[in-house]
């Protein structure tokens, strides 16, 4: 297996896909699988088109992503599109793409996703290494809990939420065949080479926590059965010591005290999925980026700019293969969340550096998402936001 990857700025999506293809045809003359990150400032049709044109029967998936992209070769803001490729003469590969219908529950989309990819992929019957998963926001939590239910066991999932400039932005998703607004896009790995991950918060929990009496889709209403919003402000006030003022993007207010959610434990040390605050809705309610569920405990958690800088390279460092003596991967990919990325924005290039320490400065791809799934050392398929996920590949 030989991992390559390559990234442009140019302003227009065809001039774009013909640097990126330029560029990987000389590291790689024959992909087996693209994936494909870019900025919301391209014509998305012309894009998938032109790649599909330039890499014909290639399997390919497409996300966007907030602000710019990130590689082995630092930051790129946007216009920006980057490209993650693999040679892989032993391996099989395949990708699709469905999108969601007013008349199909999500869970039936995603299960359709993932037997197209496998199908296409030509290893029917046999599970995956990796699942790549790149959906439009909303419903992951369903998503990924029907892959668990048609595979019967936990298979490892790096998996981000197609970002725009704003939430709610233009956001899009991309195979081979179609592109689309709303649906789920999967990839199926088979790869030659062995396959390590983690998936991080690197968050901590405070002292503050209640139970959940009251949820409506995504909408937190109350904990405790006290307005969630007033619960809310009365801990980050007193974590803090500042004022919470909810019409002020409490979306970036919120983004170093979120809320978590206890997922497990490894060495009895608990780790938690986290949920974002975005905005208090018209009810009053507190809108999130991911689901909670009656009868949970939420904790009121704490982050630091210095540990949203660091823990990148913690996570890939985590991921890598220790039962060797000196690991050196062929390289990998990385999620990370674009809420966390706004916060640190001017220090992207220090991030990145750090990730190609962790990484022996092997080849990576990392977007900037609005939601991140990941599979738990303890085993459980999750979906979160403020997260990051990282999945390297090794010789076998």
């Amino acid at each position: 297996m030989k991992i390559a990857t390559a990234r442009t700025q140019a302003d227009d999506a065809v001039q774009a896909a013909y640097a990126l293809a330029r560029t990987i045809k000389t590291r790689i003359s024959t992909p087996k699988l693209l994936m494909i990150y870019f900025t919301e400032h391209y014509d998305v049709q012309a894009l998938q088109r032109t790649l599909y044109r330039l890499f014909p029967g290639v399997p390919l998936i497409g996300c966007s992503t907030c602000y710019g992209v990130m590689t082995q070769n630092g930051c790129t803001s946007g216009p920006a599109a980057a490209i993650w490729a693999c040679s892989d003469d032993k391996g099989s590969y395949g990708s699709a793409l469905v999108s969601h219908q007013a008349h199909r529950h999500v869970r039936d989309s995603a299960r359709m996703a993932l037997t197209q990819a496998i199908e296409e992929s030509g290893r029917c019957g046999e599970l995956p290494k990796l699942i790549a998963l790149h959906s439009t926001p909303g419903e992951e939590e369903a998503t990924l809990s029907a892959i668990r239910e048609e595979l019967g066991v936990s298979v490892p999932v790096i998996g981000g939420s197609a970002a725009a400039e704003t939430v709610g932005g233009n956001w899009a998703i991309f195979d081979h065949k179609q592109t689309a607004t709303s649906g789920i896009a999967i990839s199926v790995f088979y790869p030659s080479a062995r396959v390590s991950y983690s998936f991080h918060s690197g968050y901590a929990p405070t002292q503050r926590h209640a139970t959940v009496t009251d949820v409506r889709g995504r909408a937190l209403v109350s904990l405790n059965h006290q307005p969630a919003a007033e619960v809310y402000k009365r801990w980050y006030e007193s974590e803090t010591g500042l004022i919470l003022d909810p019409t002020d993007s409490l979306f970036s207010q919120s983004t170093l005290y979120p809320l978590g959610t206890q997922t497990g434990t490894i060495h009895g040390l608990p780790y938690y999925t986290l949920s974002h605050p975005t905005f208090i809705n018209a009810q009053g309610h507190m809108e999130l980026f991911s689901q909670l569920e009656v009868g949970q405990t939420v904790y009121f958690m704490s982050g630091t700019s210095e540990g949203l800088i660091s823990r990148a390279s913690r996570v890939v460092e985590s991921a890598n293969d220790h039962a060797l003596c000196q690991p050196e991967p062929l390289g990998g990919l990385a999620i990370y969340c674009a809420g966390c990325m706004l916060h640190v924005k001017d220090r992207l290039d220090q991030v990145a550096d750090n990730i190609n320490t962790a990484l022996y400065n092997a080849p990576f791809v990392c977007p900037f998402t609005f939601g991140e799934q990941g599979l738990f050392k303890g085993g459980e398929l999750s979906h979160g936001n403020l997260m990051i996920s990282a999945v390297l590949f090794h010789k076998d």
